[in-house]
């Protein structure tokens, strides 16, 4: 791996992070950190930690990819490039080589064991999987004909979600891609999200909540018409965040509404109830919610389209509210 060199600034005030009109990525790593990906005037990497925010400033030709893959463990946290994968670990970025295609940039990246996974965002590129084996790129051996893939992500300490976008089967694989376990979400396509044993997957009107192996526990369906009657309205999911095994954060909003009422829930899946959130009355309707995130001090970051195709931040503190 080459190490990418990076104008580093430490003790970034919150205001001074550039933000603009692109999709920006916006990740909670497994220490808690939060990252912040923008490219409104080269390519920028900010990290938000307990103590500080760093700014981690590219040189000229390294473009982070634009569909903003990502993934974290223990010992890194990966990010994608135009054309390959970044590895950021003690303040340094290292970069895997080029795979030999005529477009390499990555569309999901996942760093298991020895080895890295790649879905490359071009269409040819998101029927196969790629694994750098730490000496080469191949084609990760598995008897499976994906069209659209769309989700890699870790299970446990040694198998890999793989789910499709125009599929409503997803898979349990083997590091070497052996099928395990298949399973059906009750829709396509869905949003992922895992935790050491729990897999979350989400799309506009339905949670479920799956062991480690596939296996429903529970599916909060916002469509059903107890919810309607309880809230006024349908409601659609924008984000899940998970705090725990037993705690998730829900942030919803009214379907098919504009301006549409927020609402900010923790949801506890030991009794399958839903209370309202300390934060739940300072979203606003106008505010247009993409996602949000809680930074290690316990601050909420929320993410915000706004006009003209722009995206910024706002940051709610739920202590203060008590």
């Amino acid at each position: 791996m080459l190490e990418v060199k990076t104008n580093i600034t430490h003790n970034v005030k919150r205001d001074s992070i550039k933000t603009g009109f692109e999709r920006i990525l916006f990740e909670r790593d497994h220490d808690g950190n939060l990252w912040i990906g923008s490219w409104n005037q080269s390519p920028i990497l900010y990290k938000i930690d307990e103590t500080q925010i760093t700014r981690f400033e590219f040189p000229i030709g390294t473009y982070l990819a634009s569909d903003n893959p990502f993934d974290s463990n223990p010992n890194n946290v990966l990010f994608g490039s135009s054309n390959s994968v970044l590895f950021f670990k003690d303040d340094t970025f290292l970069s895997l080589p080029s795979p030999k295609l005529a477009n390499p940039s990555p569309y999901q990246i996942l760093n298991l064991g020895n080895y890295t996974y790649v879905i490359i965002a071009n269409t040819s590129g998101r029927k196969q999987i790629h694994r750098w084996n730490g000496t080469n790129w191949e084609i990760l051996n598995c008897d499976l004909e994906f069209q659209n893939l769309q989700n890699l992500k870790q299970i446990g300490n040694d198998k890999i979600l793989v789910t499709e976008g125009n599929s409503e089967i997803a898979y349990i694989l083997d590091q070497d891609g052996k099928l395990i376990s298949e399973f059906a979400p009750s829709g396509a396509p869905m949003k992922v999200k895992v935790n050491s044993k729990k897999i979350f997957l989400f799309s506009d009107s339905k949670l479920e909540v799956r062991n480690s192996d596939g296996k429903l526990e529970s599916l909060l369906d916002l469509y059903d018409e107890t919810m309607k009657s309880y809230f006024g309205s349908y409601l659609e999911f924008i984000d899940v965040f998970i705090q725990n095994e037993s705690n998730l954060v829900l942030l919803l909003k009214e379907r098919n509404k504009k301006p549409a009422n927020k609402h900010l829930l923790n949801f506890n899946l030991d009794t399958f109830t839903l209370t309202p959130h300390a934060l739940s009355e300072k979203l606003t309707p106008d505010l247009n919610l993409l996602q949000f995130e809680i930074d290690p001090s316990g601050e909420y970051w929320f993410k915000i389209y706004g006009n003209h195709y722009s995206e910024s931040f706002i940051t709610l503190n739920a202590e203060l509210t008590i």
